[in-house]
């Protein structure tokens, strides 16, 4: 039976999953590339993984639960319960992933020496100081996009900070798409829809994350705004002058209409 999706394995308690899609992209790779390039195909989604599970071993230690890490021919996709909320979190979790990259950059160049696979492991460092970079752009939803909202949350507020973080995405992603279009990089293309698509839908869930908190802050002030008489008389001065200025209105009013 065919599945959507294919379970690698088990690390820190995350499954991770290999999409259909991706294993017809290995055999395609396998049968056209050789086993050099098979290899350096699997060496390329084994950094992805590892990179997902930087961001993952420190999203669990900030609280957050890692459902399972997605490898799509796009890239990975950790899946979790929540993203951290506080700004100093939400930079920690989104750097671990780029940081990741970059230390196994810097292991396969130490390997490159070793004379065995030299090919293979020069492709990956290039491949895991891209992956690193690349992530580090200021395209929300991706490493840089949330590192750039975490900086500018204390500053604008978290859903501001997120507004402005999706629309340099999109733009970011409308590039990418032209870019790839006028190049024929049908990858990239792919990569843009998914980025532009995926910043609205991060505003929106945090928009309506912030509507809800709104919502639930005007009922709490309205509770204990309208109180009945004996807790009346403990009302703020402003509802005591509020409540004076609105009998007064009143007042004239009927006087006026008798």
């Amino acid at each position: 039976m065919i599945k959507r999706s294919y379970k690698l394995t088990t690390v820190m308690g995350i499954p991770i999953r290999m999409h259909l899609t991706l294993v017809i992209l290995l055999l395609y790779v396998a049968f056209t590339r050789g086993l050099t390039g098979a290899l350096i195909a699997v060496g390329v989604f084994a950094s992805v993984a590892l990179h997902e599970l930087g961001h993952s071993w420190v999203a669990i230690r900030k609280g957050c639960h890692v459902r399972e890490i997605m490898l799509l021919p796009i890239g990975g996709i950790a899946k979790m319960s929540h993203i951290p909320s506080r700004p100093r979190d939400e930079f920690l979790v989104a750097a671990a992933g780029p940081l990741v990259s970059f230390l196994l950059a810097v292991l396969f160049w130490g390997l490159t020496f070793t004379g065995f696979f030299a090919l293979l492991f020069i492709n990956l460092l290039v491949i895991n100081l891209m992956l690193c970079l690349f992530n580090l752009l200021p395209s929300f939803p991706m490493d840089g996009g949330r590192i750039f909202r975490a900086f500018m949350t204390p500053r604008l507020g978290r859903l501001k900070a997120t507004a402005l973080a999706a629309r340099i995405g999109r733009i970011m992603a409308v590039a990418f798409g032209i870019f790839g279009l006028f190049n024929g990089q049908f990858m990239l293309i792919l990569i843009a829809i998914f980025i532009y698509n995926a910043a609205g839908a991060e505003y929106r869930a945090v928009y309506a994350q912030h509507r809800s908190e709104e919502w639930f802050t005007i009922e709490q002030q309205a509770d204990v705004s309208v109180s009945p008489p004996p807790y009346a008389q403990k009302a703020p001065p402003i509802w005591k002058a509020w409540t004076k200025k609105t009998n007064a209105f009143f007042n004239d009013l009927f006087k006026n209409w008798n």
